[in-house]
């Protein structure tokens, strides 16, 4: 059972004082208003529940605790007891305090903060320095007051977008879905400082409302991105509760979809709490929504539904079923995913010339011939008007190629994974398993929030990319790219436990995997332009490295940026911020994302001089080669995969490292074509 320092102090007196203390008594003692001490008085009632114990405050008198006389000998014993650390470190601490003074209705004293987080009011003043600096990216403000403390003051949006971020990161994955698992009617001990700032009844609601749709809307949330919205939702339930709304203001308006999605969470919350759901409240919930990987309402009402397009996607999907005799109606992501890509392939230029065959999509084809037989076949049929060229033929294969992958057959054994990172990880670590791992028939990847809904019988073996604590089946930890050793381990671990599956005879073709993504024309467009656009060139070095990036930017503008010295500065921000150079390299990654910025750039700058500048090991390197990444703000998340895998190359391998350290234009080239490929093929 878990304490807060104050908590503790409380307990403590009641303990010392049997005939009872006076809340004005607490007050003086702790420094504290009356309605902290209230508030605190609450939360130990809760906490002490379970143990038959209980706080009593007769009329006119002060407060005092009874119970059996061996619960209180107990309840002495546990204050007495040292707890493990609250906070690791001064961020998570500070963090914590952030959450404490957003959450109050009053003034807080740093004598009153110095108690609640055991350290001395100086460091809660160092502290409080470091939060208001913080505070200005979020338009919030610390004020303080003179006898009377601190606050911080701001709207109620702002408030509650940085409350959600810091308990999503105050609370592991695991952690947090393993605590929602144990929620019912009936309270559940915690003692990590973030969850216990949510309401477990307002986190209970929230569950059972994504519970609700997660099957019709929320397939392809990763568990992050799930957590993140459990989180925000029960905050704002919690703060809807005491009268606290988003304030009405002029903003852009949230799509269709999202604010479909939204409305109908925000009406289950209404019913649920008996309170009236004011509509900026739905428009901010659906703004949070839109960086999720949520399923698209198919809803006629819908002003970008397109009726006559559905019905053609459904067509063809028929016609090639017949054609094939594969069943892929059944398949709704199949349905889901040509419906958006095929959105954007009507629309463009039907006159556009074929360009230079892809190899990529070709391999695909060759791959599955009959099956783009069958496609070639029917989308004549479905859509007589368009001639589709062969890569645009080539991505329709690929999403039907991507549904019998969802289906694989033939095989010995059943694997279920339990992944904690996104989709694209997901989807790497079944491919492998699928290369290299015969002996295993079906591989279901789930995500640790779905861990109390699965049939573990139903799996041969179970795989882990994380330890999971106080899970008792056996499962064997991989990791999420599966190297060549684990790959020895498992084949190892299968035989031990059925040796009589290991050398069945499979007669199946060995499928290459080929991964659905979405909005892959568009990804192809932009992995073009980047290669495009790529070049090593060799320039003359002014007299700082300051100087040197605003002329190299300055050639930039009108092409790739529209303003070079506010795109400068913020590359140079970057800079300053943390280390760049890559250790026992000649170079550094100099990057931004910034408005200024029309489109993604990848180039490489040799100087003719030497920089020495601080390297990410904080040991200076002698900066020769400027490597410049640069991506417009926001960023689509088809650019945020691609530049990413730049960005991760470059220290990804020691070979990467080297080519990029002394690789020509030609190599380089070579390089970024394969990881562009790699990373297609994946998303």
């Amino acid at each position: 059972m878990y304490f807060s320092i104050r908590e503790k102090k409380i307990l403590s007196l009641l303990l010392d004082y049997p005939n009872g203390i006076t809340p004005e008594e607490l007050q003086d003692i702790l420094r504290v208003s009356k309605r902290t001490v209230y508030r605190e008085i609450s939360s130990i009632e809760k906490t002490i529940k379970s143990q038959d114990i209980q706080i009593i405050k007769p009329r006119g008198e002060g407060y005092r605790i009874v119970g059996e006389s061996l619960n209180l000998e107990q309840l002495q014993q546990q204050l007495g007891e040292k707890q493990a650390e609250l906070f690791t470190d001064n961020v998570q601490r500070q963090s914590a305090i952030v959450c404490s003074l957003l959450l109050m209705d009053e003034e807080e004293t740093i004598e009153g903060l110095a108690l609640d987080f055991k350290v001395s009011p100086a460091t809660i003043t160092s502290d409080l320095a470091a939060i208001e600096k913080s505070l200005i990216d979020y338009r919030l403000e610390l004020q303080r007051l003179k006898g009377r403390g601190i606050r911080i003051i701001g709207r109620e949006k702002q408030r509650r977008q940085l409350l959600s971020n810091l308990i999503y990161n105050g609370v592991s994955e695991f952690d947090f879905f393993h605590f929602i698992d144990l929620l019912d009617e009936s309270e559940t001990m915690t003692n990590n400082f973030f969850l216990k700032l949510l309401s477990q009844s307002s986190l209970l609601l929230a569950r059972k409302i994504f519970e609700k749709i997660s099957q019709q809307a929320f397939e392809q949330v990763t568990d992050n991105q799930l957590q993140r919205v459990l989180i925000l939702l029960a905050l704002s339930i919690d703060r809807m509760k005491q009268e606290r709304f988003v304030e009405v203001e002029q903003e852009n308006k949230a799509k269709p979809d999202s604010m479909q999605i939204a409305g109908q969470v925000m009406i289950q919350v209404a019913t649920t709490i008996e309170k009236s759901i004011p509509p900026q409240e739905v428009r901010f919930f659906a703004f949070q929504l839109e960086g999720v990987n949520y399923k698209k309402p198919q809803n006629i009402f819908i002003d970008s539904f397109d009726v006559e397009l559905s019905y053609k996607i459904k067509e063809l999907i028929r016609l090639v079923s017949e054609a094939t005799a594969i069943d892929f109606r059944k398949d709704e992501q199949l349905f889901n995913d040509l419906s958006a890509h095929m959105a954007a392939a009507l629309k463009r230029n039907l006159t556009v010339i074929q360009g230079a065959n892809n190899p990529l999509l070709q391999k695909i084809r060759e791959k599955y011939q009959q099956l783009t037989t069958a496609i070639i076949q029917e989308l004549a049929v479905v859509f007589p008007d368009h001639q589709f060229t062969l890569d645009e033929l080539g991505y329709v294969v690929i999403h039907f190629a991507t549904s019998l992958e969802r289906h694989p057959s033939g095989r010995a054994l059943s694997a279920l994974v339990l992944c904690s990172s996104g989709i694209g990880t997901a989807r790497i670590l079944e491919s492998r398993i699928h290369r290299y791992l015969d002996e295993i028939q079906n591989v279901q990847v789930a995500k640790i929030s779905e861990m109390n809904q699965l049939d573990y019988k139903s799996y041969d073996l179970i795989l882990a990319t994380v330890f999971l604590p106080g899970f008792h089946l056996p499962y064997k930890v991989i990791s999420p790219l599966l190297l060549e050793d684990e790959i020895k381990e498992i084949k190892e671990y299968i035989q031990s436990l059925h040796p009589d599956k290991i050398n069945e005879n499979i007669n199946e073709l060995k499928q290459e995997p080929s991964e659905a993504f979405d909005e892959i024309y568009e990804t192809m467009r932009i992995a073009n332009n980047l290669l495009q656009n790529f070049d090593v060139r060799s320039v003359k070095s002014q007299e700082t490295i300051e100087q040197t990036l605003a002329d190299i930017i300055g050639q930039l503008q009108g092409t790739i940026v529209t303003d070079a010295k506010k795109v400068t500065d913020r590359v140079i921000d970057r800079y300053l911020v943390a280390p760049i150079g890559v250790p026992k390299t000649n170079f550094a990654l100099f990057h931004c994302a910034d408005v200024h910025v029309k489109e993604p750039l990848f180039t490489i700058y040799d100087l003719d001089q030497k920089f020495m500048i601080q390297g990410m090991d904080k040991k200076s390197i002698e900066l020769t080669r400027v490597l410049l990444l640069l991506a417009p703000d926001p960023m689509p998340e088809s650019q945020q995969s691609l530049l990413g895998k730049i960005s991760s190359s470059v220290i990804e391998s020691d070979l990467n490292t080297e080519i990029y350290k002394f690789g020509n234009k030609e190599i380089i080239y070579q390089l970024l074509s394969s990881l562009f490929v790699k990373e297609i093929r994946e998303e």
